[in-house]
């Protein structure tokens, strides 16, 4: 793909001369075309300074010389990683990766965090007032875990905030988790600096792109946490690692590789989507808040599953969902788990056994008679579909939820039987189940169900809905 950008002023001025039927149109093609013509100037300014620029040092032993400070250590604040952690997982990086960076900072961040954090999108932690979140019961991370500098070859991991008495896992097991998610953090800015040295410096063209730059930082996280940073645990953390895994086989049911409490957070696309996926280390951290309200191991058991469920770790789910069984076949919210597991794995005629006996043992289970009609979506038994709802609702007064789910089951089915009509009535039945902020997050909403109501009853979207769709243009996508 050609790197080129042909856009000059003569282009900006033909567009300027030319006729359009539409204002906006005119409007909009001239935007592009300066936008265009911006990014070209842009890009020549990266490649002129790039040139002036000298080469950096060769790395050799400089990562022994690199300064690593660590600051602000006290009873709350913690390093999550030692400095002899950040040198000995610098050290096994390739050295292209490690020149050039001037110093290695483990500190709180309170002040950069005042400055940089969005007004109102944080926390504030009860020990020192930095801002930030609480990523599970007790232990607070910043709202950035991490900074690399380019103009001054600077990177900082920030520290963890929590009470040592106060955590919802044993000590060992909390610090090994933190220690690996710190030095996550450490070699992802190591990636933006190498990237910054190196690979863009061979293209100033990806510069201007914060996607391009963000989705190699995370590839290379992936891959360094892989090959560099869980070796290194594994062989200088044995003991607490067990403690973790030991921890969450007795708690959460299963016994799991460390590779796990990593996650994959590769969520930046080339094209500056941001995927949104629930990763295994925020299963983990989720299924903490979850586990220390638990009354029972059970309830504990099935939290962690419905959480590797929302992770899409639907293999693992079942295993915990059939311990769980093994000990208690009748147990209900398990049962009806394991249906909508089997659901995602497309095992449509297991999981309506399941549901079938789910309901057998409780007639009132809304999350057996849910799963019901979406198996029934599954095999497009629409007429199913509405008696299903009409069985649900017979059994007992439905809660505001519950009616809202049947309410789009049934503008599912009548829209993919052609029942136009229907399908309004019951959308809007929908629609009056829900609460939105404003008329502008109402209407945009009520384009994006509409949608998805057409595309589960298999239908095409008319042009006018694919017009305000695209009116609605967002920055996400799901995986």
């Amino acid at each position: 793909m050609s790197r080129s950008i042909h856009t000059t002023r003569r282009s900006v001025a033909e567009i300027r001369k030319k006729k359009f039927a539409d204002p906006k149109a005119k409007t909009k093609a001239l935007e592009e075309a300066r936008q265009r013509l911006r990014r070209k100037r842009l890009l020549k300014s990266q490649v002129l300074a790039e040139r002036k620029l000298l080469p950096p040092p060769l790395a050799g032993t400089a990562v022994d010389t690199i300064p690593i400070e660590a600051t602000d250590e006290g009873p709350w604040v913690h390093h999550a990683a030692s400095s002899d952690d950040v040198r000995a997982v610098l050290r096994q990086l390739p050295s292209s990766a490690t020149e050039g960076i001037a110093r290695v900072r483990l500190h709180l961040g309170k002040e950069y965090m005042d400055e940089h954090a969005e007004d109102g999108n944080h926390q504030l932690d009860p020990f020192t007032g930095r801002k930030g979140w609480e990523i599970f019961p007790g232990v607070h991370s910043g709202t950035i875990l991490g900074t690399f500098r380019p103009q001054t070859g600077l990177i900082s991991v920030y520290d963890y905030v929590y009470d040592s008495a106060r955590l919802p896992l044993p000590q060992p097991a909390c610090e090994i988790y933190l220690r690996l998610h710190a030095l996550k953090t450490l070699i992802h800015e190591v990636a933006h600096h190498h990237d910054e040295i190196r690979r863009v410096a061979r293209g100033r063209w990806l510069k201007d792109r914060e996607a391009n730059v963000e989705w190699y930082a995370e590839k290379m996280e992936h891959l360094w946490t892989s090959e560099v940073v869980l070796p290194y645990l594994q062989a200088n953390y044995p003991d607490e690692i067990q403690v973790l895994r030991e921890w969450v086989a007795n708690q959460g049911g299963l016994l799991l590789p460390l590779d796990f409490f990593s996650g994959d957070n590769r969520k930046t696309e080339k094209n500056g989507l941001t995927l949104l996926r629930n990763t295994t280390s925020g299963a983990f951290e989720s299924w903490l808040g979850k586990a220390a309200k638990s009354t029972s191991l059970a309830d504990s058991w099935l939290a962690f599953a419905w959480e590797l469920h929302f992770s899409d770790a639907y293999d693992l789910c079942l295993v915990v969902l059939d311990r769980i069984l093994a000990v208690d076949p009748g147990h209900v919210p398990a049962i009806t788990c394991k249906a909508d597991t089997l659901v995602h794995l497309e095992r449509l005629d297991e999981a309506m056994v399941l549901v079938e006996h789910a309901l057998r043992l409780n007639a009132e289970s809304p999350e057996a008679w849910k799963t019901r009609g979406v198996i029934l979506e599954g095999r497009h038994d629409w007429h199913g579909l509405l008696d299903n709802c009409d069985r649900w609702e017979a059994v007992r007064t439905l809660t505001k939820t519950a009616q809202s789910t049947t309410c789009l089951q049934r503008a599912i089915a009548h829209c993919a039987l052609g029942d136009g009509s229907e399908m309004e009535k019951w959308l809007q039945a929908y629609l009056a189940t829900r609460r939105f902020p404003n008329e502008e997050t109402a209407t945009r909403r009520t384009a994006f169900i509409r949608k998805r109501i057409l595309v589960r009853a298999g239908k095409p979207l008319p042009p006018d809905l694919i017009a305000s769709l695209a009116a609605y243009k967002s920055d996400f996508q799901i995986r």
